[in-house]
């Protein structure tokens, strides 16, 4: 049984706790004693703000306002960020890259006042480039258009007026195309076609104008087919020249009547004769006026023609292609009757019927030869150049005579060598004979230095094949009086 007075003996937690505080203490000393050791620690501070602090707002003296809290909003740098690369894409244009960015910064805050401005930046930015765009494409479809239409009416000009030497309208279609398309007068195309066209038309005129200067001198020195011919030839250069051409040979062909052409009145004559069959029957008639040929159409007067058309010349000019020098006076021959039609048109006369080359051969006396009833003159002096004026002439060598010669044997009405020196194609047609014949043969008249007396009486009639040339037979044309 226990001693209630004898001591106790103490339990062990006391001690152990007294020896964990005793731990801790030593443990706390020990930390503290090395952060001494390695300085004082470093201690933050918040950044100072560099902007101006704008005064508060004046308040009511009865109520004093909180300050604002100095704190960021979530997102503001990358609000900014998408700001700073909206602001680049419109400085750049960059229209689509603008409203990516535009549309990131929105989402972050929708209601920046900012935005707005930067939004109608890139409204008008993009409005202005939609326009640009427009007009670029508007120009080039012009572009487009112009050309097609150019080298369309390039082709036009190229064929249709400079192919034809037509310069002027060629010019004229070249300044209305630029008014259609005033831009292509800075197309090199365009400058060039201009430039050469310019320069054939300038070669063109000097060529013109040499051969019309020849062409008056012909008329003022009295040579009226060369004048004529001269002048047509001029228009082979410029044949835009015509309305100036005609009025000057129509001034040719009146001087050419007043000197070179005889007018036959509208008189009463004798025509054919009862002596040979197909003269009859001698008969009167009364011909409209007209006037004919002084002189039968010569060598130079017929080469004006073929130089300014082109026509074939007669055999006995080639190679040279022009008159044998000495014959540019004597009557032409081998020709054939479409030959003589042909120079009369270009002339602007016609052939002679058989009837009015009679008439002004023979006059109103029903005379036998041109200058009379009498075959020889007095002191037998031939009046044309005829076979019989050859026999006497021996010391001569048979042919041709200027169409002036034998002026004691013109007509009537004052024609020149109605007899002799060649045959002459009139425009009435006689019945073809032979095994292949032409739908119809043509009256010569007068006789030829090849033939007698018989054959150059005035009622003589000779028909011919038209297709034929000979080397004594001419002609000489007739106008009617206007």
């Amino acid at each position: 049984m226990n001693d209630p007075a004898a001591p106790r003996k103490p339990k062990g937690w006391p001690l152990l706790a007294i020896s964990l505080l005793v731990v801790l203490l030593a443990g706390f000393l020990v930390l503290k004693w090395r952060r001494k050791d390695e300085g004082p620690a470093i201690v933050k501070e918040a950044p100072v703000s560099t902007k101006p602090v704008e005064p508060p707002p004046s308040v009511s003296p009865s109520v004093t306002p909180e300050p604002a809290p100095n704190v960021s909003k979530p997102g503001d740098a990358e609000f900014e960020q998408h700001v700073k690369a909206l602001r680049k894409a419109l400085e750049d244009k960059n229209w689509d890259d603008a409203a990516a960015a535009l549309g990131a910064a929105k989402k972050l805050r929708a209601d920046d006042a900012q935005l707005k401005g930067l939004e109608e930046q890139l409204a008008e930015g993009r409005k202005k480039d939609d326009l640009a765009r427009a007009e670029v494409a508007k120009a080039e479809e012009t572009r487009r258009k112009r050309d097609l239409a150019w080298a369309v009416e390039k082709e036009r000009i190229e064929k249709e007026e400079r192919g034809k030497d037509l310069w002027d309208a060629a010019m004229k279609s070249l300044d209305k195309f630029k008014q259609d398309y005033p831009d292509i007068e800075r197309d090199q195309n365009y400058i060039s076609t201009v430039d050469q066209v310019k320069s054939r038309q300038a070669e063109a005129d000097a060529l013109f104008k040499k051969d019309f200067k020849t062409a008056q001198d012909h008329l003022a020195a009295g040579r009226f087919a060369q004048a004529f011919g001269t002048a047509e030839g001029a228009l082979l250069f410029y044949p835009e020249r015509k309305p100036v051409v005609r009025a000057f040979q129509e001034g040719v062909r009146e001087a050419q009547m007043e000197k070179s052409m005889v007018r036959i009145p509208e008189t009463t004559c004798w025509v054919g004769s009862d002596k040979v069959e197909d003269e009859k029957p001698l008969r009167q008639l009364k011909l409209p006026a007209f006037l004919i040929d002084k002189y039968e159409v010569s060598n130079e007067d017929y080469y004006a023609f073929t130089a300014s058309t082109g026509h074939p010349v007669p055999v006995y000019w080639l190679p040279a292609r022009k008159p044998p020098k000495g014959l540019e006076r004597h009557p032409i021959f081998m020709v054939t009757w479409d030959d003589a039609a042909a120079y009369a048109k270009w002339a602007g006369k016609r052939l002679p019927t058989a009837e009015e080359w009679e008439v002004a051969a023979r006059g109103i006396d029903k005379r036998e030869f041109p200058w009379g009833d009498d075959f020889l003159l007095k002191d037998d002096k031939y009046a044309c150049n005829c076979l019989e004026y050859w026999q006497v002439n021996k010391n001569e060598n048979p042919g041709t005579r200027p169409v002036e010669s034998f002026e004691h044997g013109v007509s009537a009405f004052g024609v020149y060598n109605m007899g002799g020196n060649v045959w002459e194609w009139t425009a009435t047609a006689a019945p073809a004979t032979g095994a292949k014949p032409p739908p119809e043969f043509r009256i010569l008249k007068g006789g030829s230095f090849m033939t007698p007396a018989k054959a150059i009486r005035c009622a003589n009639v000779y028909a011919e094949d038209p297709r034929l040339s000979h080397p004594d037979v001419g002609f000489r044309c007739v106008r009617d009086v206007k």
